[in-house]
């Protein structure tokens, strides 16, 4: 039997931020003090439910290659930077570039931002009307490919979902017409 959507997303909610909130300790903690660290995730996943925080829903089976390919591109992208950095001569560009958004979603543009940051050479600056701002090391790199490749990881991982986002305009009902009373069929005049 499935579960409601409603029980999901919030199953997927507390699921994600569990997650986030861990990784957080381990990485502020130094992989310390486990015991108050895991009262510290409970709490913090009870007060952002309170306050009515929502995940959207996530497709786990592109997580996977959606880590693949992060990975590999700041792995690529660190060997890169070292190599333009490290030379006798710096091999470096950079420049502002300009980058067309086509998820219309704000928490999808603000987190293709973050992790558009994460990836070494380039950093969002801003997002205005769908263009996302960005600086990248050097404007020569195939940039933009690796930017429309996060994204469309990123879509795949996070579905759109049925209902708008707070901020978002609700998206009109189909509009019906109203059946007319059916009236008896007039009888022929013999």
């Amino acid at each position: 039997m499935a579960r409601p959507v409603a029980g999901h997303q919030k199953l997927t909610t507390i699921v994600v931020l569990t997650l986030v909130y861990g990784i957080l300790w381990l990485v502020l903690s130094g992989n310390q003090g486990w015991g108050f660290g895991l009262l510290f995730i409970v709490l913090a996943v009870l007060c952002a439910l309170s306050a009515k925080v929502r995940v959207r829903p996530v497709a786990w089976r592109f997580l996977p290659g959606f880590l693949a390919f992060f990975i590999s591109r700041m792995l690529v992208g660190g060997l890169d930077v070292a190599r333009r950095t490290l030379g006798r001569k710096p091999d470096v560009e950079p420049g502002w570039v300009r980058h067309q958004l086509h998820d219309a979603s704000p928490s999808a543009h603000m987190l293709l931002a973050a992790a558009t940051g994460l990836l070494p050479g380039t950093l969002t600056a801003r997002i205005d009307d769908n263009v996302m701002r960005v600086h990248a090391l050097d404007i020569r790199r195939d940039w933009r490919r690796d930017i429309t490749q996060l994204e469309n990881h990123l879509a795949r991982l996070f579905p759109p979902v049925a209902h708008p986002e707070p901020g978002q305009p609700t998206p009109p009902k189909e509009s019906r017409k109203p059946r007319e009373p059916r009236t008896p069929p007039k009888e022929k005049a013999r």
